[in-house]
This record gives C-alpha cells, structure tokens and sequence, in this order.
C-alpha cells in the first residue's frame, strides 16, 4: 500500500511533467509551423510582385521591339520616333532609362531623352549573351553600376532585337535598381537576424537585407547554400549561411521562368525566442509543484516505511525460516516435507491436465560402507555431489529435486513421459560416476547410484504414493540387480486413459 501510494504521487508529479512537456513540445511545433506559413506566404508575394514588375518592364521592351519593325520610323523626326519607341514604355521611382542598342554596343535611343550622348554597353553581360545566344528571351543580367546614375547598383532586363535574316542587329534594354528590391525587402519584418536574398541561378547575389556594399554581386555558386536554393523551384530547409553564420530556417521560390531565386532566412533562434519564455515560466512553475509532490510522496513513505519496519522484519524473518524449513541444511535440495506437499500438488495438476508425471528415486551404493571407511564428513561431501549432479541435470523451472532421506534422492518430473525419465535418470547415474570418487567398500571401486523410475498418467481417486511405491520397487529390482544402474517398475499392464497399454515404467500406462 505504501509503495503503490508512494508510486502514485510519484507517477502524478510525473504525469504532470509529462504533460507540461508534451504541451510545450506542441507549442514548439505550432512555432515552427506558423514560421513555416508566414514564410511561404511571405515568399510567394515577393515572387509575385518581383515578377509582376518585371513583366511591366517586359511589355515595355516588347512595345520598344515592336516600334522598331514599324515601316519609315528611320525617316521620322527624332521627336515622332521618340514617342512611338517609348510611348508605351513603363515609368517607376525605380525603372531607368529603356534603351535600345546596335550591333556594335552603341546606344542608340533612350527613353530619357531624345538624343542619346555616345555611350558604348558592349561590355555588359547582357549584351555579351544576347550576341552569342540568339533564343536567349527575356534576360535579367548580373548587378552592375550604372554609368548614367552614377554608379547606382542596377540590373538590366532586355531582349534581342529580332531580325529577318538571322543576324545580330542590337539589343532593347531596360535599367532596373538595385534600390527598389532594397527598399522592398526593408520593409518586411523578418527579425533582427532574420535575412531576404535576390539570387541569380548561376550564383550572384543580385540584392539582399540586411545589406552589405561588398555583397553586391558576390557569387556564391560554391556555397552549399546556394546548391539546396537552385535543387527545385521552391522549397525549405535549415541551413547555416556563410554571410554571416547565423543559423536560419530558408524558404525559397524561383521567380517565374526566370533566372532568378527570392529567399527568406529566419532566424532558428528567433523562430524559437517567445517560445524558449513561455517555456521558462512553464516549466519553472511545473518544476516546482511537481518537486513538491514528489516531495510530500517520499515524507509520506518515510513515515510509513518506519511504522512497518518491525512488521517487515518479522516477515522477512518468516520467509527465511519458511525457506529454511523447506530446503535440505546439506544438500541445498528441498526437503522430504516440501518434496511430499510438491508431489501432491503436482499429482492433482496431472488429474485436472490428464499429464505424465514422473518420479526418480535415487540411492547411493553401499553409502554405510563408505560412512564406515570414510568417515562421515566424507560422506556428507558425497551427497552434496550427488546433489550437484541431480541440480546440474534438473533444469526445468517445474521439476524438483528433493533429499529424500539420508542416502536417498528424489527427483519429480511434471509433463515428462517414460522416455524422458530413462533418459535424465541415466543422466544422473551417469554423472554420479563420472565424478569418479573412489570407494574401496564397493564393487565398481567409485562412488555410484542406483535410480529407480516410475511414469503414471494419475487418475480420479488414486493416490499419489502409489508413484512413490513403484518407484521404490524400481530402486530396489536396481540393487537387485548389481546396483550403478537404472530399473523402471513393472507393473500389471493397466492401459492409458485411451485404454490402450503403456511403456514399461508407466502407471495406467504400464508395461
């Protein structure tokens, strides 16, 4: 009763960790589960306006493209052809100069004004790969420094000129700063160590918050950041950033078909910050009712356990004595009296089950004649190896090995046919000689026994020394017979419980 009130408070404070636990761990999930949301939801407007603005600068450049294929533009006044090239050209805070460029690089129209200064852009990126890849389509280009803005961090977005004869005749361009992805990014709240990044698929680092001067352009195609960025056109993962080492959880979505990949790193740290303070409170309070539980629960058994303790000396005692009282002092084997209440316990289970029982009784050879010539501390030393022998050979839970009386041993054998009882009485008479202690009072010169066996299927109304019997009758046709062997007993030929006979050694399944 102690024990189980003491195991209840303890189960209870416990429980109540338990529980608080599991509520944490459920808040923490949600944690991560709203940060999860919030950064798709986050990422996927980015993408959206990014490719929104894009595409207006897109249709700008496909007006400018158009105007260009349009019959005597060539012959128009510089005004007229300024308005029908740039007429439909978009205009933003952010949005520079949409130019169109020659074969040669040479800047030929701007839309900011309607003559253009002599500027060559053969050098930019953009230009290189609409020169070389003619199927190229909308191509936005590595950040670079605008020459009109003075040194304003820009990317371009531009198309190649078409032509009928497959030659490269010029490029449209449109100027877009860096300023306006800046801007977009400050404005949205990803934590202090929290980060949004504008990539290229081939590495450079087009725009980024919080934002560093030597970060424009930076490639970072050897990074393993980069490499899970670029692996799909969107997904999440946790990953440490090589920028500044801050450990975030990334969000990530390509824009459109472009070349172009919008991240959002939040901090793990900060996905966890208001959890970590509930956690702290919570378990701070849990900590302390469930210690004082727990300690209330060990005063309780305390004090208990010190009301009982001479009750539980006694009992203690009692079972040593119960144990004393059922075990041979010598041997270490039960005892006759334990062995008769073993027997008729194990005689009514063969009733109720209709199971073998089996009995070896066992005694050693000419034993007065080794006490005579020996001494009796020797032949004390002799039964205990007997002894040994019959436990090293009986190992199942059910069978008993028992001293039977001075010289005399038992052994019960539950569920054993006669078959199995040959086999572990030869077993033991077998082991008593190998031991090979000399006695020069007997024939064989060594210490042997003699082991009688009986097997009986016991019946409703038969009594359980009737086994004892036959397996004496058995020990005794064995020193009949010359002693260091083994004899079944033979009885009148009664049937099994089917009817039909036995093999020898059996009761009611007799020979």
């Amino acid at each position: 009763m102690v024990r189980w009130l003491t195991t209840a408070g303890m189960a209870l404070a416990f429980g109540m960790l338990v529980l608080g636990a599991l509520v944490l761990v459920d808040a923490r999930r949600d944690a991560w589960l709203q940060a999860e949301q919030a950064a798709s939801n986050l990422v996927v407007t980015l993408e959206r306006d990014i490719a929104r603005n894009i595409a207006m600068v897109d249709l700008s450049l496909q007006g400018v493209i158009a105007a260009l294929q349009q019959p005597g533009l060539d012959e128009a006044t510089p005004e007229i052809r300024h308005m029908a090239l740039f007429d439909r050209a978009a205009t933003a805070e952010y949005l520079g100069a949409v130019v169109v460029i020659d074969a040669q690089g040479n800047v030929t129209a701007s839309s900011n004004a309607l003559t253009t200064e002599r500027m060559n852009v053969g050098d930019r990126d953009y230009f290189g790969v609409h020169r070389e890849q003619p199927n190229a389509g909308l191509h936005v280009s590595h950040p670079f420094r605008s020459r009109l803005r003075n040194g304003d961090p820009t990317i371009a977005i531009s198309r190649r000129l078409p032509s009928a004869d497959g030659r490269f005749h010029g490029v449209a361009a449109a100027a877009l700063r860096l300023a306006y992805f800046q801007d977009l990014f400050n404005r949205l709240d990803v934590g202090s160590k929290g980060s949004v990044s504008l990539l290229r698929t081939d590495g450079p680092l087009i725009a980024r918050h919080p934002f560093a001067e030597s970060d424009l352009g930076r490639n970072l195609s050897d990074a393993e950041l980069f490499r899970r960025l670029v692996s799909a056109p969107s997904g999440q993962f946790v990953a440490t950033a090589r920028l500044d080492g801050v450990t975030r959880f990334f969000t990530f979505r390509q824009i459109s078909s472009l070349p172009l990949v919008i991240s959002i790193g939040l901090s793990v740290d900060e996905i966890y910050a208001a959890w970590w303070r509930k956690a702290q409170a919570i378990g701070s309070i849990l900590l302390v009712l469930c210690g004082a539980i727990a300690l209330l629960a060990l005063l309780f058994r305390r004090e208990m356990l010190a009301r009982i303790a001479a009750e539980g000396a006694l009992t203690e005692a009692a079972e040593k004595l119960a144990v004393m009282a059922a075990t041979d002092g010598l041997t270490g084997l039960a005892n006759r009296r334990h062995f008769d209440l073993r027997l008729e316990e194990e005689w009514r289970r063969a009733v109720r089950n209709r199971s073998s029982l089996s009995l070896l009784l066992l005694d050693a050879d000419f034993f007065k004649a080794y006490n005579d010539g020996y001494g009796h501390q020797e032949g004390d030393q002799v039964l205990m190896s007997i002894a040994a022998c019959i436990r090293m050979t009986v190992r199942r839970p059910a069978d008993a090995g028992a001293r039977y009386g001075g010289e005399e041993f038992a052994v019960l054998l539950p569920e054993t046919d006669a078959a199995g009882a040959r086999k572990l009485a030869e077993t033991i008479r077998g082991a008593v000689e190998a031991l090979g202690i000399p006695h020069a009072g007997s024939p064989m010169e060594r210490v042997t026994v003699s082991v009688g066996w009986a097997t009986a299927y016991p019946q409703h109304g038969q009594p359980a020394s009737l086994l004892i019997e036959q397996a004496d009758r058995a020990l005794y046709e064995a020193k009949r017979n010359g002693r260091n062997r083994i004899a079944a007993a033979r009885l009148a030929n009664l049937g099994t419980p089917s009817g039909h006979p036995g093999p020898p050694g059996s009761l009611h399944v007799a020979a």
